[in-house]
């Protein structure tokens, strides 16, 4: 009995000092709305700071109209199949978050070293062999999540942000154990995770 309402307080006091914890708004006009529609986010009454597109046409790349929400600090595209990402991805210069996951991604454009506020970057689940050099211009970010690509080197470039980014998650990527140590020597103060598997093993799986 003692247990359970012990285990009882224990769930209280975090829901409690959960509460406590302001929620990151943008602006004084930030409303804390996440848009689910591009249409919905072109006519909203005010600036637009997080969009949520889970849907799109049957499209390579993003729409032309998206770069006009020069506003957005969290953008996610998601399972929309893509295969570009525009070079005016670079309008989007507030932007501190972008989710870019389970697309058909082949690479990001150089212009993504543009979004200078970037703090993180999803790519996972997409066919990305390697992150553009202009990565190196993110001095702010500090999370790159590119789990399950194939992508089995870093752009020496990266050296540049290697005081800031933080994590590196590559894990469902089979890296052999001299592929991490190169990782490691660029990037020495960076938590990378991966997927470890014999240096005898002549293949690479990937789904």
């Amino acid at each position: 009995m003692r247990k359970i309402v012990l285990l009882i307080l224990i769930i209280v006091g975090y829901a409690a000092q959960a509460q406590k914890q302001p929620r990151i708004l943008y602006g004084t006009d930030d409303t804390g709305i996440t848009y689910t529609s591009l249409e919905e986010a072109l006519h909203a009454a005010g600036p637009v700071y997080r969009l949520k597109l889970t849907k799109l046409p049957q499209r390579d790349s993003l729409p032309a109209e998206l770069f006009t929400l020069t506003e957005l600090r969290e953008l996610t595209v998601k399972g929309c199949r893509l295969n570009i990402v525009n070079q005016d991805i670079a309008k989007l210069t507030h932007l501190r978050v972008l989710n870019l996951d389970h697309n058909k991604l082949l690479r990001l454009p150089n212009s993504i070293g543009e979004l200078q506020e970037l703090e993180m970057l999803i790519i996972s689940r997409n066919i990305i062999e390697i992150l553009p050099d202009s990565i190196a211009k993110l001095r702010n970010l500090h999370t790159i999540d590119a789990w399950d690509n194939p992508m089995y080197v870093l752009p020496e470039s990266i050296v540049k942000i290697q005081n800031t980014l933080k994590t590196i998650d590559l894990r469902q990527i089979p890296l052999t154990k001299s592929e991490y140590e190169e990782m490691e020597k660029l990037l020495p103060n960076t938590e990378i995770l991966f997927t470890n598997i014999c240096e005898c093993e002549n293949r690479r799986e990937h789904n």
